[in-house]
């Protein structure tokens, strides 16, 4: 995990960043909504490149980010309809 510290570094700060946006825009549901797909699509593209980088991208694992991206982003905006 120690070679791949720039890739996760990366992955953090994006997401981090996302999370700022999010509560920035606290008071807008559209634009927390929007925030949400656009972290949830930066998430497979990290992945997908993370994976293409190590030389172990295999149809399972853009599957498995694409799957995990689309349920939280399902959460995330039920919550959000919810308030």
């Amino acid at each position: 995990m120690t070679k791949d510290l720039k890739h996760y570094l990366a992955l953090i700060a994006f997401l981090s960043i996302g999370l700022a946006f999010f509560l920035v825009f606290n008071y807008n549901r559209q634009i927390q909504t929007g925030i949400s797909l656009v972290m949830a699509a930066g998430y497979v593209v990290w992945g997908i490149v993370h994976h293409t980088i190590k030389k172990e991208l295999h149809p399972k694992i853009i599957l498995e980010y694409v799957l995990v991206a689309i349920v939280a982003s399902v959460v995330v905006i039920f919550l959000l309809m919810r308030t």
